[in-house]
């Protein structure tokens, strides 16, 4: 560790951390809140861009990780992929790449579980397993999920329900074999995290797409909006396994609109979340 990067990150005390995570969050909650309005929708976007990016920068120094060179390339990457597609992409088409970026959000999610699970960057307690496995499952459905939304929309995949033969009780039976797998990843029982982490990954995944198949093309904003809530809620449960309270702020902003936002939807459009 060189001198420079000890002075770097003893310039941010856990104090004025706490400090800047909740000026942040605010901001985030003005650029949502200003969204809501057609005319200030541009600038409520910019906003809670910008709080994001100084959230990227502000996490490096903190956590003191500004000297792994792979994270800039990553971000490089991820940059001018994130351009390309944003201005090649039709009006018409922004549903299909926002759920694709919800896609996005969740895969991030599962593979910051993923690590926590092997215990890099997190501690080896049963809180941190239990929300490392939960945010591998969270962001499972929500990565599967959101690509089989966008398939659907951009008419890759039949935009008709699709309904396989037992189609709800299988669907159920992942589920229920994936909070299994949570519980007993948790505990390690048997010494068999490693088991436990593959099994976890498989029956979110499955989950995530047979819950979104059976949704037709029509109700498909609605499934969009609720993936986006479980992208936040993928985002926040990772934060709480590697211990990171700006990560578990904006991910909970993010759910809790997600899920306002599908409600209003559901009114909108005469639909129930239930069905």
């Amino acid at each position: 560790m060189t001198r420079f990067t000890l002075l770097i990150g003893s310039i941010i005390s856990d104090n004025l951390y706490y400090l800047i995570c909740v000026l942040l969050s605010l901001l985030v909650l003005l650029g949502i809140y200003l969204m809501s309005k057609v005319e200030k929708a541009a600038l409520g976007n910019a906003i809670s861009a910008v709080a994001i990016g100084l959230g990227i920068i502000v996490t490096l120094i903190y956590k003191d990780i500004l000297p792994y060179w792979i994270l800039y390339l990553a971000m490089g990457v991820g940059s001018i992929l994130g351009l390309i597609l944003a201005l090649k992409v039709k009006m018409i088409e922004v549903p299909e790449l926002v759920a694709f970026f919800n896609g996005v959000g969740g895969g991030a999610s599962a593979l910051v579980g993923l690590f926590a699970y092997l215990e890099i960057g997190a501690n080896s307690d049963v809180f941190s397993k239990t929300t490392a496995l939960l945010a591998v499952a969270v962001g499972m459905i929500t990565l599967i999920g959101s690509l089989i939304a966008a398939g659907k929309l951009h008419k890759v995949i039949s935009q008709k329900p699709i309904i396989m033969p037992l189609h709800f009780f299988v669907t159920v039976l992942f589920l229920l074999l994936m909070v299994v797998a949570v519980i007993f990843g948790a505990i390690n029982f048997m010494n068999l995290g490693t088991i436990y982490l593959i099994s976890t990954f498989v029956f979110s995944s499955l989950f995530g797409l047979l819950f979104t198949l059976r949704v037709g093309g029509a109700d498909m904003p609605i499934t969009i909006s609720f993936l986006n809530s479980f992208s936040g809620v993928a985002g926040a449960i990772s934060g709480l396994a590697i211990s990171d309270l700006l990560l578990v702020s904006v991910g909970a902003i993010v759910g809790a609109s997600g899920l306002l936002l599908t409600q209003i939807m559901c009114r909108a459009m005469n639909r129930k979340l239930s069905a």
